[in-house]
């Protein structure tokens, strides 16, 4: 039999050999998945399934490259949209991605898809730093792009995300991007909100606008009387879809 203090430091042993073998396997791993990712003879699927890897392992090693990726021309889009989505969910370094998110987003050879995930991600990282930007894609002429411009404002909130999303609502004519501008707003719970939120309920023509702005409302977690005011009015709507939305305030 083995003795017992024999036992203990071999069982030791063999958890800090276990431990350091798993951080090697991990870098093995993540250099592999590197190397994957930049591979231009795998396939694209095979490329981006090395992003999203790479994602999960939080190793800022990756980020420089992530970077070259990103700003890379000569790239594949959707791998260059794979990069910007996994820096934009590391956050860091902050500055270095904002940076290259707004340097290729100005790029005139940028693709539209690419433009679309470059503001969702600047939404992704709250980046007040580009506001700037987001406003001039907010009142473009690309209503898709004015719609995801939309969402990320949304995401970024706060005081100047809002007066924006204003703004362009009171000019907006494409239905699709207003109710994206009153599904943003309702993002950021306040009395003005909310006082726009009830106008456009009251008054936008479109049943989907409307019906947003009364989503936006039923999910505000305090709600004053000119809200509740305005959900109650909108269950005799004209719109089936409005009164369903104007509802939900009663469940």
């Amino acid at each position: 039999m083995i003795p017992r203090k024999t036992i203990i430091p071999l069982f030791s042993a063999l958890l800090i050999f276990s431990f350091f073998s798993a951080v090697a396997d991990t870098g093995r791993d993540t250099a592999t998945d590197l190397a994957a990712a930049q591979d231009r003879t795998r396939s694209v699927e095979d490329r981006l399934s090395a992003i999203r890897t790479m994602d999960q392992s939080g190793d800022e090693r990756h980020l420089d490259p992530l970077l070259r990726m990103l700003r890379d021309r000569g790239e594949d889009r959707r791998v260059r949209a794979g990069a910007v989505i996994t820096l934009a969910d590391s956050g860091k370094p902050r500055a270095k991605i904002i940076e290259a998110c707004e340097e290729v987003y100005r790029d005139r050879k940028t693709d539209e898809n690419l433009r679309y995930t470059i503001l969702l991600s600047l939404g992704t990282l709250k980046a007040t730093e580009s506001q700037a930007l987001v406003a001039e894609a907010l009142s473009g002429g690309d209503d898709r792009i004015r719609f995801k411009a939309a969402q990320a404002l949304g995401m970024i909130g706060g005081d100047e995300a809002v007066n924006l999303l204003v703004s362009r609502l009171e000019v907006e004519r494409d239905r699709m991007v207003r109710a994206q501008i009153v599904r943003a707003l309702g993002r950021n719970e306040s009395a003005s909100v909310e006082g726009v939120l009830v106008w456009v309920l009251k008054t936008d023509p479109e049943p989907l606008v409307r019906y947003n702005a009364a989503l936006s409302l039923v999910r505000f977690k305090s709600l004053g009387a000119e809200g509740r005011e305005a959900l109650r009015g909108a269950g005799e709507d004209p719109s089936p879809m409005v009164q369903r939305g104007a509802q939900e305030a009663g469940r």
